[in-house]
């Protein structure tokens, strides 16, 4: 029989157009088919090729382990603790990176090569503080990360500053000593409502500051003459 010529404007689709002009027309047809033939596509335009077959950092970033820890563990709160971590994966390269988030860091500005590391932080956090370790491939277009292991550890040691107004500078002396902090400047304002006593403080009372900081103070003193207090 003789092959009937192709209708002008009517160009049979081939390759990828052609599953998907299929598709459409088929879903038209049977609405019921939508999920089978999504996958089917799915399958069709992804299948063919790994995710990270060209792209090597991700095959690290997709492998990768890793750990963190801190000493001491708890913390000490106003004193420095040591974080460390260590990531290993298949294939990585100076396109895969390690971000740390915590005290300490900043994942923002700063990234570190796949392996081993630490760093001595400062505690000024109460409460309890938490470091995260990621891996992220560099190269990748979308910024491919994995989220390898974190750490938790609750801070000790946390005092807060002593209330002291109304106090002597004698009697404020020894509640900051007492509490373990340092008497630092001692000023004087007119304050005839606090005349000889602590009128102000800082920092001020329920203040979070590490042991051996200083506490200011300020004296509430008379007027100078002729002005008097009423």
């Amino acid at each position: 029989m003789k092959a009937q010529p192709a209708l002008p404007g009517r160009e049979r689709p081939t390759g990828r157009a052609s599953v998907l002009r299929t598709a459409t027309a088929w879903l038209r047809r049977s609405p019921q088919a939508v999920l089978l033939t999504v996958t089917a596509v799915l399958a069709t335009a992804f299948a063919v090729t790994p995710a990270y077959a060209d792209d090597p950092g991700l095959q690290c970033a997709v492998s990768a382990t890793g750990q963190i820890s801190v000493e001491p563990s708890p913390v000490v709160y106003g004193q420095n603790a040591v974080v460390r971590w260590g990531a290993d994966g298949i294939a990585c390269g100076a396109e895969d990176a390690l971000v740390i988030s915590g005290p300490g860091f900043d994942p923002s500005t700063t990234d570190f090569p796949v392996g081993g590391g630490s760093r001595s932080v400062f505690i000024g956090s109460t409460g309890s503080v938490t470091w995260d370790v990621t891996v992220v491939d560099l190269s990748s277009d979308t910024g491919f990360n994995r989220h390898l292991a974190s750490v938790t550890a609750s801070v000790t040691g946390v005092t807060v500053v002593p209330d002291v107004r109304g106090d002597t500078q004698a009697q404020a002396s020894q509640a900051i000593s007492a509490a373990g902090y340092v008497l630092g400047s001692v000023s004087t304002a007119v304050d005839c409502d606090n005349v000889g006593v602590v009128r102000s403080q800082n920092p001020s009372a329920g203040t979070s500051r590490p042991l051996g900081s200083t506490v200011a103070i300020t004296i509430g003193k008379k007027p100078a003459p002729p002005r008097i207090c009423e």
